[in-house]
Formats: C-alpha cells, structure tokens, sequence
C-alpha cells in the first residue's frame, strides 16, 4: 500500500499526537498514530515539552525498529512495553515525583503488512477504518469510556456558562475524576492504553485486515467530525479523506466547526479543540 495522505495537528503548545511509517511512500510496510494522553498532574516532570509527548516521541523511536522485524503484533507489543518500561526507569530516577503522580499514556493504532495481508494493533480510543477488497468495511472506532466522557462534557458547559474558559482550570478542578477514571487503565473494567507499564500487554485490540483497499488511522481529535460534529459517518469519513487532499479538507471542517463555536455550546466536549492527526493508505494495485 502507498502512503496518499497524512495530517498531524496540535491544539496547543504542545502537540501530543503522532504518526509514523516504514518503508517508501508508495511502498509502506507499516503505519501508526499516537494520540498522548492530557496530563493532569499540574506541570510537566519530564524533559521534551509534555509527559506524554516524551511517551509519544520513545514509543515511535522504537517503532522505527521493531515495525521492521518479522514478529507477531503481540510479541511486538511486548518489545515496546518493556523497552518503554527501561525509557521510563531511566528517565524518571531522580525525579521527585509526586504520590499521585499520573504516569504518561497514549493510545496507539498500528497497521502492519504480513504476506499479502494487514494486521492491526489498537490501545486506547483512536480509530481504524478500512475499505476490503470486496467493498465491505472493517471499523475499529468505538469510543471505550463514552459515559465518562459526556458527563465531563456536561459539567464543563456548566462550568464555562458561568465563566470558566480555561482549560487548564478545568483539568484542576476535575482532577479527582479524571485520577479515578485512569485508574481504570488496562482493568478489566475499564479500558486499554499504551503506558510502561506491563498492564498493558492484557487488553490490546487485534485485527485481521486480510488485503484492504483502503485504511484510515486517525486520533479522535480527528473523528471528531463522526461523532461530535455529525460531518460524516464512518464510511463517509473514509471515504472524504481518500479523496485527493481529503485528510486536509476533512481537518479544515473540524477546525471551522470548533472555531465556530469556542465555548462548547453547539457541540458538548471538555476541550474546544483537540489534536488531531490521520494517516490514509491506498492499494497501490
């Protein structure tokens, strides 16, 4: 498969989302998508703009390498678990860190060639949508904590009718909750992430692609345009980012959409805008 698009934009200082591929553009063996968890620990304790964009940017270095080996998808997931795990022992000693410290996360979709086929891995709640040779689509993009999600989203509309704006004043004051809900991460109650920890070898998604027409991975920044926006549904989202300059046509709706409404008010959601990246490939044949 070719690489026929790719979009990876940041809402705020820090962009904590990223993508990656191996092989050429127009030969791609592997791809993936991070989308970095937003801290709530306060400030940043580690060296490389935010927590999770240092999760981010190791777990992609080692991506570069281990997407090349010939390994099963869950053997290769324990490869970067425990290398994260020496990362992050490495890095964090000597560091005072706080008792309630939440350690850095990122959801993670990994799409790989094996033979003639494609696997994928998924952690977290960004999405994979693919188009089979026989016209039948392949969905992975259910949101896995929807409950949570709309309460936060119904008590920060609260919160900015009477004034509150700020982002960050809202992670503070909803600090308790959001602890609480990742506390769930990689239970069995609650719901998978990539983090360096080896919890998280338990919950991965995977997937049997066989031989895709198409395959679209992007962070829910992204699908922000199916279930926030209402701007497609998951075939047509699909279908839109593979047209020619689709992803950015796609990007350029969710940003018109969020700068149209800045306080939340049409569209319920915890923060105005978030990162947002997709990768496309095609079949080359």
């Amino acid at each position: 498969m070719k690489l026929a698009a790719a979009v990876c934009q940041g809402s705020n200082t820090h962009n904590e989302d990223g993508w990656g591929y191996l092989g050429m553009p127009e030969d791609v063996s592997a791809a993936w998508i991070f989308d970095g968890v937003t801290g709530i620990n306060g400030r940043n304790y580690i060296p490389g703009g935010s927590d999770a964009q240092w999760l981010v940017a190791r777990a992609h270095d080692h991506l570069l390498r281990l997407a090349a080996v010939d390994m099963a998808l869950p053997d290769l997931l324990v490869e970067l678990v425990l290398t994260l795990i020496s990362d992050w022992h490495a890095v964090s000693r000597g560091v005072d860190l706080p008792d309630d410290y939440d350690p850095p996360a990122a959801c993670l979709v990994l799409a790989k060639r094996y033979g003639h086929g494609w696997q994928a891995l998924r952690l977290g709640d960004s999405c994979l949508l693919a188009r089979c040779g026989d016209g039948a689509h392949r969905i992975a993009a259910a949101s896995l904590n929807n409950a949570f999600d709309n309460w936060l989203a119904r008590e920060a509309a609260s919160r900015r009718d009477e004034g509150v704006l700020d982002i960050k004043a809202l992670l503070a004051e909803f600090r308790p909750q959001l602890k609480a809900g990742r506390k769930k991460r990689n239970t069995a109650d609650g719901y998978s992430i990539l983090e360096a920890n080896e919890a998280a070898l338990e919950f991965a998604e995977c997937l049997d692609l066989a031989t895709p027409s198409d395959i679209l991975l992007c962070t829910d920044g992204y699908y922000r345009a199916v279930d926030h926006y209402g701007l497609y549904d998951d075939v047509g989202l699909l279908a839109a980012s593979a047209e020619e300059g689709g992803t950015a046509h796609v990007l350029r709706q969710i940003r018109d959409v969020e700068a149209g409404d800045p306080a939340c008010q049409n569209y319920p959601r915890f923060k105005p805008f978030d990162d947002a990246t997709a990768v496309l490939l095609r079949s080359s044949r």
